[in-house]
């Protein structure tokens, strides 16, 4: 763990193109354990700098250009998780400011300072490889106002309103501690540790199973190594807040069963039909829902576990996730009229796939 862990800290940009997502998630677990300090975060960030300008797009181009004919159903589901992490790319850099003013303690609000840096850096990165690679032109702003009505119903109350609505109690009164922490909870823990996560590793993992769009892959690999650095932190605050006032936990607890419904609906999106159904999906391209499920409900949990949240705090979380993912996955078939993929892997395996984590 530890080797794996060194090996993609100290891979550059150029060498990341060969480095396995669930590598860089080796690596996050090892920061978990070895629970970094802001300022070990931010030598972290100095060292593992890297820029978009960099990164060669122009391969991507062919391969997005040829999946046109034969792989149009894969295309257009990778078309829309890429859209989605644009639109959440532009919707934390525009709401983190306050979470960097009101940071309780000077290596907080460094660390703080550059994870901004890092998030207007993803935007960009997203906003070059829709120019050069999607084919949608115009400036940042264009192109977001041209994807934003793509976004799925429960992806617009985190991101437009959770969201907006944490980091702006945080800015009208940066002196409450207890508004921070829970700012720091739907960023760091929900939208980064849950969703980013879970959209990370299955997006990452299909593109290199393809083996295509190496720009793309690069540098998305290189997000997801910043966003170890990130959630990371959010870990330590938050123990740090429990530290400081177990009472403080319980306001994280609060904050994550307000928003567990909305963030598994984000993952499950059951107002969007599948473009491709898993009988003509080629079988090495396959994604079982239920391991998307167990993924991002593990990965909540073992970092709320490590922040000081009870077992059967956490154990609650998983139950409720459960039924919310199963909620969303009934009612894609009222919406369609179809059924939803996790029928196929039932008939597959029935107990492996219907088992809750």
């Amino acid at each position: 763990m530890r080797a794996t862990a060194e090996r993609v800290e100290q891979a550059s940009l150029n060498e990341l193109r060969d480095v396995d997502i669930d590598d860089v998630y080796v690596q996050m677990d090892y920061l978990l354990q070895s629970r970094p300090t802001p300022l070990d975060l931010y030598n972290r960030w100095e060292n593992q700098n890297w820029s978009t300008q960099k990164l060669d797009f122009s391969e991507d181009r062919v391969h997005w250009e040829g999946m046109a004919q034969g792989f149009e159903g894969v295309r257009t589901e990778l078309q829309q998780t890429f859209t989605l992490f644009f639109i959440g790319e532009q919707a934390v850099t525009d709401t983190l400011s306050p979470l960097v003013h009101a940071a309780p303690d000077e290596q907080s609000r460094i660390f703080l300072s550059t994870q901004l840096v890092d998030e207007a850096r993803h935007s960009v990165f997203f906003s070059r490889f829709f120019k050069e690679v999607v084919g949608i032109e115009g400036g940042l702003p264009e192109a977001l106002t041209s994807l934003r009505d793509r976004t799925v119903d429960a992806f617009r109350v985190i991101f437009d309103s959770d969201l907006v609505d944490a980091t702006e109690r945080v800015r009208t009164n940066p002196a409450d501690y207890g508004a921070w922490v829970e700012g720091i909870t739907v960023y760091h823990l929900v939208v980064e540790g849950m969703l980013a996560l879970t959209g990370q590793k299955y997006l990452l993992g299909l593109v290199r199973t393809m083996g295509i769009l190496p720009g793309f892959y690069t540098g998305f690999t290189a997000v997801a190594r910043d966003e170890s650095r990130h959630v990371n932190f959010g870990v330590r605050a938050l123990m740090e807040a429990g530290v400081r006032d177990p009472s403080y936990l319980e306001r994280v607890e609060s904050t994550i069963f307000r928003l567990l419904e909305s963030a598994c609906r984000i993952v499950a999106a059951p107002d969007r039909r599948y473009a491709i159904l898993p009988e003509e999906t080629p079988p090495a391209l396959l994604i079982n829902p239920y391991d998307v499920r167990a993924f991002s409900l593990i990965s909540l949990t073992k970092r709320l576990r490590t922040a000081g949240l009870t077992n059967q705090a956490c154990d609650e979380i998983s139950k409720r996730g459960n039924l919310y993912y199963e909620n969303a996955w009934n009612e894609y078939e009222d919406i369609h009229g179809e059924e939803h993929p996790r029928r196929y892997f039932d008939r597959l395996a029935p107990a492996a796939s219907r088992a809750f984590i």
